[in-house]
């Protein structure tokens, strides 16, 4: 079997006919047909139905068109690697990203990634923090950026590389008294328990024993805030990722403040590698950047 052999069947499921394939490739029709007798000699099966005229893939055909268009992509990168000039870091790299971070960091995080190691192959996936964990602990992933979890498998390891603060975000119009009563008092806009920042916040609730009206449900931290813009409710947001419109909300601490922590989750063994390194100092760097400047006298 060689990589022409594979171009040549998919150039066939794709144009409809050997004769058809033939011209796509400049090729003769029958050096097509050579290709796919020693095709189906190699993988001893039928791949065509020649019962018909012309010739059409069979089920084994159909199924071996797929695998040979991953293939064919896997070679055509492997030989765009060899003949460019190394700049960087180079091979592929497998991240899970939770959905906050998809949303607010990653685009700027992979433009730096891009221009630093530009031969470096980035594919992303976006889950919730347990999903994400047991994706690398069964190497489907090779690092994630997740929220701390409760328990880690002890194939992994979380290193912190930010902490966000989480507030209390209410329309300035309603914002009177203190904290607790703000909560009790407003309908209450919910951060998806089943994300981890969702399960901070309850956490925070329950231990502090602040009851809630519960109002609505999001896992979009846009669509909580539209809702507190329109005086509809309060909610508790990571600040670090959300830049309040301080002309139209009040974000409130908590006494003492409330965090959680984000980080990167690798297998032990990988955690140091220097691809994981790249991407772990990627998103430091925005996470870092993106927290809100402390509140000080301005210089005269």
């Amino acid at each position: 079997m060689s990589i022409r052999q594979l171009r040549t069947l998919v150039a066939i499921a794709e144009s409809g006919s050997f004769n058809a394939a033939a011209q796509r490739l400049y090729m003769t029709q029958s050096a097509v047909s050579m290709q796919m007798k020693a095709l189906e000699v190699d993988m001893r099966a039928d791949l065509f139905d020649r019962t018909s005229r012309p010739p059409v893939l069979n089920s084994n055909g159909w199924r071996l068109v797929e695998e040979a268009r991953q293939i064919i992509e896997r070679y055509d990168a492997l030989r765009l690697l060899a003949s460019t000039p190394s700049t960087g870091l180079t091979g592929s790299l497998r991240l899970g990203v939770i959905p906050s971070v998809a949303t607010h960091l990653l685009p700027q995080t992979l433009s730096k990634l891009r221009n630093e190691h530009p031969s470096l192959r980035i594919q992303i996936q976006s889950g919730l923090s347990p999903e994400l964990a047991f994706k690398v602990e069964e190497k489907h992933l090779d690092v994630a950026i997740v929220t701390e979890l409760e328990r880690l498998d002890a194939s992994v390891i979380f290193e912190q590389i930010s902490q966000e603060e989480l507030k209390v975000v209410i329309h300035k119009d309603l914002a009177r008294g203190s904290v607790q009563e703000m909560l009790r008092t407003y309908p209450f806009v919910r951060f998806n328990p089943a994300m981890g920042v969702g399960r901070v916040i309850d956490s925070t609730l329950r231990a502090r024993r602040i009851l809630v009206n519960d109002f609505m449900e999001f896992d979009s931290i846009e669509a909580m805030i539209s809702i507190v813009k329109l005086k509809l409710g309060v909610t508790i947001v990571p600040v670090g990722l959300f830049s309040p419109d301080h002309d139209t909300l009040n974000s409130i601490s908590f006494d003492p403040p409330v965090h959680r922590q984000i980080g990167i989750l690798a297998r032990r063994g990988t955690i140091d590698a220097p691809t994981v390194r790249a991407v772990a100092e990627a998103f430091k760097s925005f996470l870092t950047a993106s927290r809100p400047a402390p509140r000080g006298k301005r210089k005269r």
